[in-house]
């Protein structure tokens, strides 16, 4: 379920709802004046291609209260590092799920400071997981970065993040990247949290509630905002190198207006970029030149994900589409996910995977988009999706409960 917020006020609308919303603003609906209820595609049968079979799986802790919280396992060498809403932190051993370490979260705050800054039926961890440079990074609730060291937990060091942390924090050599719901990017120093820049977009009144996560390419940093445009940031500077407009403002409503860029950002070895809007269009981009190559009309809310030559864009509405990543030319559409709030898709092997609300992974064919597989991990769901890491998949239900599966 995605959330709404306006910049001053903390209104929360579900995208389901906007849509209704939308519609009423043009005079579309039923009968008598009213929307058409929006109902999730029912899962037809389908002859199953392949077997998506769990390895192991783990219950890490307290599930998220708010579905915008996307908590995601980071992978690191034979280690996965794991957090959830609740406060938990874990690493684990990835081969066997084996607990190497865990801690809670609030082991880090005194009790005045949890007392001030905590409330029960709160989710604590808002941010995460970033890994690397020896660090664990998640975001809290309190609206702080904290650093944990990877081998045994023990706290490298906290800082105040400008606003609230919806995305996972980047490590980069010796920086750490992380974008706060304010429409800003700020680089930390690894070894000590010291801030290093800050860049600040300009934020509409009312946004989507979330961001997308940074991505690191090279000595850049590239960020997506909630006014629709992109930017490519020096590495070591903050300075701006490129800001590409994905898309315009349309409509006489603020939410006719909506344009954020808050889904996955796809960035190919080669330099390739692409990004999707909210309401507004599917860009390629070459982020060595900062030349457009194409551009489609789209709206979406989990972003893209590449492979086998294509780009696979996760519609508004959850429909899956799959272009051509040189010329943007429409190669196949699946429609059986019509409004289940499916993930960004992921490559594995020849196939693209996305995750729905009732838990669910599914597989399609990257050559055709027809289902090959599907199985349900979490009842809670999978909102933040899947992982994919040498030829496994991760992932973190809402639940608090970490799976590990292979497709065979």
């Amino acid at each position: 379920m995605i959330l709404v917020k306006p910049s001053t006020w903390p209104l929360k609308l579900n995208i389901a709802s906007i849509i209704m919303l939308l519609l009423l603003a043009a005079g579309c609906g039923s009968r008598g004046g009213k929307p058409d209820e929006i109902k999730p595609a029912s899962l037809e049968r389908f002859s199953a291609e392949v077997d998506i079979r769990q390895l192991w799986s783990r219950n890490l802790g307290k599930g998220a209260y708010d579905n915008t919280i996307r908590l995601r396992p980071a992978i690191v060498g034979s280690s996965i590092y794991a957090a959830t809403a609740g406060g938990e932190v874990a690493a684990l051993q990835a081969g066997s799920g084996r607990v190497l370490w865990s801690l809670e979260v609030t082991d880090f705050y005194t009790e005045e400071e949890m007392a001030n800054a905590f409330t029960d039926d709160m989710d604590l961890i808002t941010g995460g997981v970033g890994a690397g440079s020896d660090l664990v990074v998640v975001a809290t609730v309190a609206g702080d970065i904290i650093a944990m060291n990877q081998s045994d937990g023990s706290l490298a060091w906290r800082v105040p993040a400008s606003s609230e942390v919806l995305a996972p924090p980047v490590i980069d050599g010796d920086l750490v990247i992380v974008q706060t719901i304010d429409g800003k990017i700020a680089a930390y120093k690894a070894v000590d949290g010291e801030r290093q820049w800050i860049y600040s977009a300009s934020a509409p009144l009312l946004t989507l509630r979330g961001t997308s996560t940074p991505v690191i390419y090279g000595d850049f940093v590239i960020g997506g905002f909630g006014n629709g445009r992109i930017v490519i940031l020096e590495r070591e500077t903050g300075l701006v190198r490129l800001d590409q407009r994905v898309a315009v403002s349309e409509g006489e409503s603020d939410l006719e207006k909506l344009v954020d860029i808050d889904g996955h950002i796809e960035m190919t070895d080669e330099g390739k970029l692409f990004v999707a809007s909210f309401q507004g269009r599917l860009i390629g981009v070459d982020a060595r030149s900062g030349r457009m190559m194409w551009s489609v009309k789209s709206s979406s809310v989990a972003g893209v994900g590449t492979g086998f030559g294509n780009v696979y864009l996760a519609h508004a509405d959850d429909r899956i589409s799959a272009y051509n990543a040189d010329s943007g030319r429409e190669i196949w559409e699946a429609d059986e996910l019509l409004h289940r709030d499916i993930s960004a898709p992921v490559s594995i092997s020849s196939f693209v995977a996305v995750t729905d609300y009732e838990g669910y992974i599914h597989l399609l064919a990257q050559s055709d988009g027809r289902m090959v597989g599907r199985r349900k991990v979490d009842g809670d769901g999978l909102p933040a999706g899947l992982v994919v890491n040498g030829g496994r998949i991760y992932a973190l239900g809402t639940g608090g409960r970490l799976s590990v599966l292979e497709v065979r």
